[in-house]
């Protein structure tokens, strides 16, 4: 199946890529990037950057991709822009939490569609709003009218066929028409938004709708925005039948100090480098310091190269799925109201993944929960 550009293939795996705010991402060996053929960067991580490395590009009169190419970046990995809007939420809910003040903290459409124009991507994301589950009628219709304005807005400037448009809610009604309006504008790739809300809301309930949007988009790409859990690639790439997912986590294992072993996150102490052949594993090794630049490097190399190859992989037969995948989506509703900074909120900081790390490599090592 192909997606976005005729004759152009994307990844199944899309991992985040914050090479506007962390310059890790612009150096040896991520800059060369083979680990995936396509990466998503997002808007707001542009304007949260003060790096001044997009000025200077800016100036130097070419796209974000074209500096990135200039710097080593293949030229055959395909961008993918979105909005961010998740992790812009997910702040402004952590900061409200933490100091009990409402935040105003916004990224406008105007800010989202010039992002858009000075990225040189491939693909873009059309510009949505989350729906929550508890989210009342009359606040779902406005979203639903911003989305279909955003999209208008985007097609200005953007091909449909360079477009990917974003489902949102949990109600048929509101599900189906979102893809009649996406269809009846030439858009053929979508993605299902609002994930992880729902997945710490109702898990049931997202199966539901994961099963159901799956069905509604047949014969079309459809990515998933958010991977709750690595176990979660087998579920919607071989369970589901979904193309493709993008994901932060990778990073957050880095951060955490989590090893992959299949699509297990382990501690790194139980990690047997010497197993694996992948790049990253090549330079860990037991005497090196967990804290270290080289090692939170290397163990991202890993996560990401297990990940992908596990996403590339064909679907396995049920009897030998791994019991944590079987288990990925058996849980209860919560008993308690879950409140909408709970439902959107990654971290127990107000912090991106990339932010996460940052904070990690220059030396603070308080200990937070696991992923």
């Amino acid at each position: 199946m192909r997606a976005f550009r005729k004759g152009k293939k994307t990844s199944r795996l899309i991992p985040k890529n914050h090479f506007c705010s962390n310059g890790l991402f612009r150096q040896k060996p991520l800059i060369n990037w083979h680990y995936t053929k396509t990466v998503l960067f997002t808007a707001y991580d542009i304007y949260r950057s003060n790096d001044i490395w997009i000025d200077r590009t800016i100036n130097a009169g070419m796209t974000l991709k074209e500096g990135l190419v200039d710097l080593g970046f293949p030229k055959r990995v395909s961008l993918l822009a979105d909005t961010g809007i998740f992790e812009l939420e997910a702040k402004k809910a952590g900061i409200a939490r933490d100091l009990g003040i409402e935040v105003d903290l916004e990224l406008t459409m105007e800010q989202i569609l010039e992002a858009y124009r000075i990225s040189g991507a491939n693909q873009f994301v059309a510009p949505d709003e989350i729906i929550l589950a508890t989210d009342p009628l009359d606040t779902v219709k406005t979203k639903i009218h911003t989305i279909k304005q955003n999209l208008l807005d985007v097609l200005e400037f953007i091909k449909p066929s360079n477009v990917m448009g974003v489902v949102q809610g949990i109600r048929t009604p509101v599900i189906d028409d979102l893809l009649d309006f996406y269809r009846s504008n030439g858009i053929r790739t979508f993605a299902l938004g609002g994930v992880i809300p729902l997945y710490h809301h109702d898990r049931n309930l997202l199966a539901k709708t994961i099963t159901y949007v799956r069905k509604a988009t047949k014969g079309k790409w459809l990515h998933m925005f958010g991977l709750p859990r690595a176990g979660f690639i087998d579920y919607y790439l071989h369970e589901v039948g979904a193309d493709s997912v993008d994901t932060s986590l990778l990073l957050y294992l880095a951060a955490r100090r989590r090893y992959l072993v299949g699509l297990k996150a382990r501690p790194v102490r139980e990690a047997v480098f010497e197993d694996c052949n992948c790049d990253g594993c090549a330079h860990l090794s037991k005497e090196m310091n967990t804290r270290s630049y080289g090692f939170f490097l290397n163990l991202y190399i890993h996560n990401l190269v297990t990940a992908a190859r596990f996403s590339e992989k064909l679907r396995v037969p049920r009897k030998q799925k791994d019991s944590a995948c079987e288990e990925a989506l058996v849980a209860e509703k919560p008993s308690e109201p879950v409140s909408r900074h709970q439902n959107i909120q990654p971290t127990p900081r107000w912090e991106t993944a990339g932010e996460l790390l940052l904070r990690r490599l220059c030396g603070e090592t308080e200990s937070i929960g696991e992923p």
